[in-house]
C-alpha cells in the first residue's frame, strides 16, 4: 500500500461513476480523491468517499455548454494544485475532459478507462484524450481497433 501516492479518480456521474466507484481495491492503496459531477444523486458520495464536485454536463453545445467547461477548466485547476496528484484515473465523460487537460500540463499521469459501454464505437471525451493519455485501457478487443495504441484489459470492473 502507498499511501504517500495521491490519485485523483475523475468521471461524469451515471455510468461512468459506478466505473469508477467499481476500482475500489485500486482506491484503497493510495490516497484518493474522487471528483464526479455536483448533482442530487451525488450528494451522498461525501458519506461514504473523499469527494469533490465540479458542474454537472449541460444539455446541448451552446453557450450553456461552453460556460459549463469554462467554469469545470477553473474549478478543476483549484483541485488539482490543492490535491497535488501524481495519477488521474477516469472513466470519461465531459466533467473529465478538463481534469486530464490541466492534469497533463501539470505533469500529471493520465490513465483513461474506456467505459466497458464502448464495445465497437468510439466516444468523444476518450477521442479528445488518447492522443496525450500515458496509459489508454480498453475492456473489448473490438475496441482496441478503434484505439490502436491502447491496451485490452478486459473486463476492469
Amino acid at each position: 500500500m502507498n499511501k504517500d501516492t495521491k490519485v485523483l479518480f475523475a468521471s461524469s456521474a451515471g455510468g461512468h461513476l459506478d466505473e469508477v466507484l467499481q476500482l475500489e481495491e485500486l482506491r484503497s492503496k493510495y490516497e484518493y480523491l474522487l471528483v464526479t459531477e455536483e448533482l442530487e444523486s451525488t450528494k451522498a458520495l461525501k458519506e461514504k468517499y473523499n469527494v469533490k464536485y465540479i458542474r454537472p454536463d449541460v444539455m446541448g453545445r451552446g453557450v450553456k455548454y461552453i460556460w459549463s467547461i469554462l467554469v469545470n477548466f477553473y474549478l478543476s485547476f483549484f483541485i488539482l494544485i490543492s490535491f497535488k496528484p501524481k495519477v488521474i484515473i477516469t472513466t470519461g465523460s465531459h466533467t473529465a475532459f478538463p481534469m486530464c487537460v490541466l492534469g497533463k500540463l501539470m505533469g500529471i499521469k493520465i490513465i483513461y478507462i474506456l467505459s466497458y459501454a464502448r464495445v465497437n464505437s468510439k466516444a468523444k471525451t476518450a477521442n479528445l484524450v488518447y492522443p496525450f493519455a500515458d496509459l489508454f485501457l480498453v475492456q473489448w478487443e473490438s475496441a482496441q481497433k478503434l484505439y490502436p495504441k491502447s491496451i485490452y484489459k478486459g473486463g476492469l470492473f
